[in-house]
């Protein structure tokens, strides 16, 4: 597993996010939250040359993956596809 792989599903999640007018700005918010969390996860990784510590980032993921999942469900697999491969880093 890859860290590439978790920059191209935040890549991708943006652009799904910027093609979504309606979502809420508080989510908005959240979303940019995660990404800004897990960009200085994979940081301290690569800097460390350690496993990262556990931040429950996962578990943010899919907290946001939950709450978009009515209303944007493109958005909620791509940050469910994010989990899998935060829980596979052990981020």
């Amino acid at each position: 597993m890859s860290d590439t792989q978790i920059r191209d599903t935040l890549q991708r999640l943006h652009s799904v996010l910027q093609s979504q007018p309606t979502v809420d700005p508080e989510l908005k918010g959240l979303l940019q939250t995660l990404e800004q969390d897990i960009q200085a996860a994979l940081e301290r990784q690569q800097a460390d040359a350690e496993p990262a510590q556990n931040d429950d980032l996962a578990e943010q993921a899919q907290t946001l993956a939950t709450r978009f999942a009515a209303e944007h469900p493109n958005i909620d697999l791509a940050l469910r596809e994010l989990r899998s491969l935060l829980l596979g880093l052990g981020l």
